[in-house]
Formats: C-alpha cells, structure tokens, sequence
C-alpha cells in the first residue's frame, strides 16, 4: 500500500502538490472550499483502500448491519474523540504552519479515519467516545472501501457483526 510506506520520490511530488495547495488557498485565488476539496481528492487517490478507512462501529450501527439493513450505516468524520471533520482537518493542514511531509501525514491519516455510525445518529450530529463504539479489528479488510461507501459482505462484515453482538447482549451492553 503506497501511503503505508511511501517512497521518497512520492513524497516529494505530494509534498510540491501541498505546498501548491497551501499557496493557492493562502492567496485567494481559489474558493478554500475548492482547494480543500482538490487536495483530498488527490490524498484519496494516493490511499486508494486505505482512504476513510473505519477504525470503530456504533453499537446502534453494529444492531442496524444484524436486524436491519447495512445502506442505513455511514462513515463519519470528526465524531469521536479529538478527530477533527474533512474540511477542517484539510485546511488545518493547508493554513497552519508550513510542514515537512512526514509531520503533516501522520496528522492528515489520523484524521481521514472514520466511525461507522447510522444515518440518524449522523443527522443528529452525535458525539462519540471512543468507549461508547466497537473497534473494528485492524488486522482485517471489514468494512473497507467500497466507492463513496464501504463493501459490505454477508460472510464477513455481517459474521462478524453478529458475532459482536452476541458478546454485547452477553455483557449486557445492549439491547
């Protein structure tokens, strides 16, 4: 995976496209809007899977994906924790002080993590602890990349989201 252990060849072309980037938006010449979405769309391109990558799940969530239908299940950005929305970490990154690619990614990948939360729990604007949500295993492909959405798989994502469950009814967690 190239963002895993990107070569220095591909830093230093993304370190120029940030720099252009931070000119651009410290300029004027382009709406912030504009560039902030330009500079995550060339970030996604260079994460491919990796990009709005799930790291916990709801529990209303994980009882939606079970009893109801997982199209009711989104990724969120900047509901949990000290993670900071899309737009906002973009542009922290973007205006801030001027960064060497290394101190700016790590930040950029932390917060390009999401939640995977319900459609309502996402209109209404809920904040999260990471207490309150499920980890995802990391050392599997659940929930991965799938378009604007995430794949979703019977024998993985809903094994595995049954299995989970079942440990919280038994710990008494949830309904």
């Amino acid at each position: 995976m190239p963002c895993e252990n990107p070569t220095e060849l591909e830093k230093e072309r993304i370190q120029n496209f940030y720099l252009a980037c931070r000119h651009l938006l410290d300029g004027g010449t382009i709406p912030a809007i504009c560039v902030q979405r330009s500079f995550e769309e060339a970030m996604s391109g260079f994460m491919m899977e990796e990009t709005w990558r799930p790291t916990h799940i709801s529990q209303e969530a994980l009882s939606e994906v079970v009893h109801g239908t997982h199209t009711n299940i989104q990724r969120a950005h900047g509901v949990v924790g000290d993670r900071l929305d899309r737009y906002d970490r973009t542009i922290e990154v973007l205006s801030g002080p001027e960064k060497k690619f290394d101190e700016w990614w790590e930040f950029y990948r932390k917060h390009d993590s999401t939640v995977l939360i319900t459609k309502t729990e996402h209109a209404v604007d809920k904040r999260f602890s990471f207490e309150d949500l499920v980890p995802l295993p990391v050392e599997t492909d659940l929930f991965k990349r799938g378009g604007f959405s995430f794949r979703f798989r019977k024998k993985h994502e809903l094994k595995w989201a049954k299995s989970e469950l079942e440990k919280l009814k038994c710990l008494g967690t949830t309904e």
